[in-house]
Parts: C-alpha cells; structure tokens; sequence
C-alpha cells in the first residue's frame, strides 16, 4: 500500500455492501427461522421418522454442492447482485412452501432449491465484496460480511421457534418467506456488476486448484464447531448441568465480537498467519471441551474456540482469493465454500460415528486432531506450496503474494 492509499483508505461499507449484507442477513434469518421447527414439522405433520428427518436435513448441502460449478460463470453473464436478487427471491419462495408441503418428497424437493439458493447467494455476494476490496483489506472485508450471515443464524431460530409456539408450522414458514423477500429490496438499488472474462477464454475446470487445500483445512477445522452444536446439549446433561442455550450465546457473541472488533486481524497478521492462529485455538478449544470437568471449562474454552472459528473463515478465504486473478475469483470462493458444506455434511457423519463409539469427549479429542491435521496441510500445501507465479512462500506472512486486480466491470460502464 502507498502513502496515497493510507492517506486515503478505499472505504469497505460502502452502500453496496450494506445492500449485499442486508440480502444475505435477510436470507439467514430467514433460513434460520425453519431450523428448529423443519424436524417437528417432518415428524409429526409428515409422519417422518428419524431417519427421514436426516435425509430432508442434509438435501441442502447436496444442492448447494451440485449447483456450485454452474454459478461461477454467471458471475460474468449475469452480474453478482443479479444472482443475489434471483437466488433470494428463489430461496423466500422455498422457506414458505415448507409449511405446504404435502409430503416429504415435496419437502426433500424444497430443500434442494433452498440449497441452491443459499450456494449461489454465497458465492456472488463473496465474489463481489472481494472484488471491491483491496487485497490488503480482503480479510477485514470478509470479516464484516460474515456477520450477516452468522447473525442471521443465531438470531432466526429464536423467532421461528416463537413464531410455531404461538402460531403454528404454516405461519411460520410463510413469516420466513416475508423477511427472505425483504431482502431483495436491498439489492434493487446495488449496481450491477459482472466480472470480467477474457473473450475466447478457455473452458476452465470445475474446481480452482488453489482453493483445496485452504478449503480442506477449513473443513477440517469446521468439523468441530459441528461436535459442539449437535452435542454440546447432550455433553451438558451428562455433566448434571442445563442451560445450554446461554452456552450457545455466549459462542455466538465470542465469534461476531472478533468479526467486528477484530476485522483488521487477518489484514494484519496476514491470511496464512491468521490461519495458523485460528486453527491452533480451534484445537485447543475442542482439547479444553475433551478434559473439562464442569461447565465452567466448557465456558473458559468458548473462547479459543469461538476466536479461532471467527478468524479462520475469513484468513483462509482472503488467502485464497489472493492468489487468483478477478476472472478466477469467482471459481475459487465456489471451490473454497463448498467444504463448509462438505463439511457439515460429512463432519456430522464423522463425529457422530465417533460418539457412538467412544462417547462426546472421545469426539470433541477427535475434532482437536482434525485441527491439528490442518495445521500439518496448512504448513505443508498452502503456505510452503507456490504461488500461481510460481514463488515458494517461506513464511506464514502473506507479504509476497501476488495482488489480483481489484476491478470489476459495471454494467453502468458497459452500457
């Protein structure tokens, strides 16, 4: 960064970014608002077993995998806000069909469009909040984007489930649909923009190379965060104690006040740096979880736990998007997200094969080891490996890496 770049510093929340973070936080909510009430519904509306409640469940990461490869290009074709616009209206229409749903098939089908509303939103609205920032702010900017998000889903549940107490499924549902269609208010007065392609490009594969490797190692950090949130309430019972939603706040309030106070930390320590950071407090969390005899240690160990989960996400993303060209972007935060799908998916499978074995700490000792696996990646194919130039990085700081263009291409100026 030059002198003239510090004196004036390209501003972050601009009005287009409060537009792509209200459409996000408004399909967050949204989607938030039919996680706790999705399985009663399936059982006793739908006559749905256990089983049945899983398979509807997990329909959305199958979707969101699948559609991922085909939302890249239509960053160019399109524009990203129009992808935001369409995948949001797609998505509200989803959350308030829920509630009429005749069966589960239906539903399955709901949550397969529900997926791919949420992939696409994702990777546009990412792909333009990079474009927009300069590569020594990327981290700070994907930082405050991700509250949106995170929010969404923290703080949606608690009016979902309020709204099926007083209301009922279908009200519900059909509440969810109004606020996920609030969030395409927002996008209608965003600029649209595409991302540039070179004419006569070369048809470019699926996945973007660069991005496997740092999305592995959020995955493999993911996986604990998902031991705690389909285990922690069952954890706290056997310790003789209650009150696991003031645990789940307090994770909650940990992760979006390093988001916030702490946007600045992947810029400043670097991307591959912060990622040695966060993933190491993610081990360490899951240890404390493992050894603890109270809940007061499950509470000491909220803290590098939620630290580490708030700051990998955004030092691995920035890491990666900073090592592709603006044509390439898109492809790479497609690449790079999928494993928190991949994650959710499979992670769950994991822990919970671990915990029928060995029980919850044996899960949660588990989930440290898959940090520290990361760590070992982390070190041996992301920092140590070469960049697209070609220069091998020595060290964790993310002093070398090649700046990608920050432009994007704005319909205002086409036309």
């Amino acid at each position: 960064m030059t002198a003239t770049d510090k004196d004036n510093p390209v501003r972050l929340v601009t009005p287009s970014f409060l537009g792509l973070f209200m459409a996000a936080l408004c399909f967050f909510f949204a989607y938030g608002m039919t996680v706790p009430i999705l399985p009663p519904f399936v059982k006793e509306r739908l006559h749905g077993t256990d089983l049945i409640v899983g398979v509807v469940v997990g329909m959305m990461a199958v979707s969101s995998i699948v559609i991922r490869p085909l939302v890249a290009p239509r960053t160019s074709s399109w524009g990203c806000p129009r992808l935001v616009l369409v995948s949001g209206l797609v998505g509200a229409g989803a959350f308030a069909g829920y509630g009429l749903a005749a069966d589960n098939v239906q539903l399955s089908g709901l949550r397969l469009v529900t997926g791919a509303a949420q992939a696409t939103l994702l990777i546009a609205a990412i792909t333009m909040v990079t474009s927009h920032a300069p590569p020594d702010r990327r981290g700070q900017a994907i930082s405050y984007f991700s509250v949106a998000p995170y929010l969404g889903i923290g703080i949606g549940p608690v009016l979902g489930q309020t709204l099926f107490e007083h209301l009922g499924f279908r009200p519900a549902f059909a509440i969810a649909g109004v606020i996920g269609l609030a969030g395409a208010i927002p996008i209608l007065f965003v600029p649209n923009v595409r991302v540039p392609r070179p004419a006569g490009a070369p048809r470019q594969p699926i996945f973007h190379k660069v991005a496997l490797w740092p999305g592995t190692v959020l995955a493999l950090g993911m996986v604990g965060a998902i031991a705690m949130s389909a285990f922690m309430p069952l954890f706290v019972s056997d310790l003789g104690a209650s009150g696991t939603q003031w645990i789940f706040l307090a994770y909650a309030a940990v992760v979006l006040l390093v988001r916030v106070v702490g946007g600045r930390i992947p810029d400043t320590l670097g991307p591959a740096r912060t990622g040695w950071l966060s993933t190491s407090l993610i081990s360490l969390g899951m240890v404390g979880f493992a050894v603890t005899p109270s809940v007061l240690g499950i509470y000491l160990s909220l803290i590098p736990l939620g630290t580490g989960i708030a700051l990998q996400y955004p030092g691995l993303l920035a890491l990666t998007v900073n090592r592709v060209s603006e044509e390439e972007r898109p492809r790479a935060v497609s690449t790079f997200t999928m494993f928190f799908d991949l994650a959710t998916g499979i992670g769950g499978l994991f822990v919970g094969g671990i915990v029928a074995v060995g029980g919850y700490r044996s899960a949660f000792a588990a989930c440290a080891a898959c940090s520290l696996l990361g760590l070992v990646l982390l070190r041996l194919f992301v920092v140590a490996r070469p960049t697209e130039g070609g220069a091998a990085e020595s060290s964790p700081v993310e002093t070398a890496l090649p700046s990608a263009p920050v432009a994007a291409t704005s319909e205002a100026t086409e036309e």
